[in-house]
């Protein structure tokens, strides 16, 4: 039985690729890992501003880390394990081989066959993230008392400074930027500053309106027109926030007024489309709000969010198009093309290493969208990610194998 087939198995010191993914070696594109700074070297990294966070935060890490809540900082630790089949995948968090040592990290993707790899953000960001989120909630990260917001802004700040900082020093590991922004302009103005400081990928938050404004709305062209030109895919990456249900600011587009107005909800293409599928809402806005249209060299990301809904959203976005009874007073419709070949050419999705995405190309097609994820060194990654996702694709082409772990995630690491 061939590596491809076999049962995955745990990884031995002396692992190297499947004979399958061999000749691949080098070219591999991996569009999910992190950066596991241990909270101990938050300071050092980040900057000492970064202390307050950290001293609220260090109770969580303590608890994560199995040692006592109310324990003290936790002596330095050293990225020192030796890199090999079993400790690249089996050791995890800040314990992995590269996890906050990038010099270390491109050695983990030699062994893996890695080109290149999109990195995204690690606790302390997170955290910084979710403390803007959570700022009106005082019971989250209760020893911060002032200027919650402003203060995680800072803390956002310094994470973003030090992607753009990674970004200059090397070009495989593609740290992704947090954009954050109260207003399109604001969006614009972190963006073009990032980018001009080296910055090659950003994520948004998929639940927020960015810069309170609809994803569709053209107010945000010159933010999506700066990344396309600049070659920065916007990336999707789960999150501790909880806004999607809070506005409808998400239909607030062009694209989406001038239609009837049914007498148990509004009947234009946003409604009627997310209707089932609130999760991807965002990607749902883009595309009919005529985002991709407008700006087709853009490129969006979606990680750990599983892969299972694409299809089916594909499907439903596309039924829409084509069969909507109701008129609109714009006289044609907006989208020249059809919703899926948008989704097709511009959206790429991170499944996890347990999903069926073969099953998922044998039902709806759109094997374009799907792309090889590690999400090293994290644990829902799995011990054997390689040769699970080589089980799911069982019987596809050598193209459909050679797309999912090569091509097919150029898009968001390019040149």
């Amino acid at each position: 039985m061939s590596q491809a087939t076999a049962t995955a198995a745990t990884p031995r010191a002396d692992w190297s690729l499947p004979a399958t993914l061999a000749p691949f070696a080098g070219q591999i594109n991996d569009i999910d890992s992190h950066e596991c700074t241990p909270i101990q070297h938050w300071v050092e990294e980040f900057g000492s501003a970064i202390a307050a966070l950290r001293d609220a935060c260090l109770p969580i890490a303590n608890q994560h880390a199995g040692r006592a809540v109310e324990s003290g900082l936790p002596p330095p630790l050293v990225d020192d394990q030796p890199i090999n089949g079993h400790t690249v995948w089996h050791r995890k968090m800040e314990y992995a081989p590269g996890a906050f040592d990038f010099e270390r990290r491109r050695r983990v993707l030699d062994l893996t066959g890695v080109h290149r790899q999109i990195l995204f953000p690690g606790a302390a960001p997170i955290f910084a993230h979710a403390l803007i989120n959570k700022a009106d909630d005082p019971s989250v990260f209760a020893s911060i008392t002032t200027d919650r917001k402003g203060y995680g802004t800072r803390m956002v700040d310094l994470y973003n400074d030090w992607c753009a900082r990674l970004s200059r020093e090397q070009d495989r590991i593609r740290p992704t930027a947090i954009l954050l922004g109260d207003t399109p302009d604001e969006m614009y103005q972190r963006m073009h500053r990032l980018v001009n400081a080296g910055v090659r990928a950003f994520m948004i938050s998929p639940d927020t309106p960015p810069g309170g404004v609809s994803p569709a709305d053209p107010a945000l062209d010159r933010m999506w027109a700066l990344a396309s030109s600049a070659g920065c895919p916007m990336l999707a990456h789960i999150c501790i926030s909880e806004n999607f249900l809070r506005t409808l600011v998400w239909r607030e587009a062009p694209d989406f007024r001038g239609w009837k107005l049914g007498g148990e909800f509004s009947l234009d293409p946003w409604t009627l489309s997310t209707i089932h599928f609130a999760v991807q809402n965002y990607v749902t806005t883009m595309v009919l709000g005529g985002v991709f249209q407008r700006h087709p060299q853009l490129r969006f990301g979606v990680a750990e969010f599983t892969g299972h809904w694409v299809g089916p959203m594909a499907e439903n976005l596309d039924r829409w198009h084509l069969n909507s009874p109701f008129p609109s007073d714009k006289g044609e419709r907006p989208l020249k093309r059809l919703p899926s070949e948008f989704l097709r050419e511009c959206l790429r999705v991170m499944s996890f290493e347990f999903e069926p995405v073969g099953r998922y190309i044998e039902r709806f097609g759109l094997a374009e969208v799907y792309c090889y994820a590690s999400d090293f060194p994290h644990h829902e990654g799995g011990k054997d990610p390689m040769n699970r996702y080589l089980q799911s694709l069982q019987g596809h082409s050598p193209e459909t194998i050679r797309g999912f772990f090569v091509e097919h995630g150029k898009v968001l690491l390019p040149d």
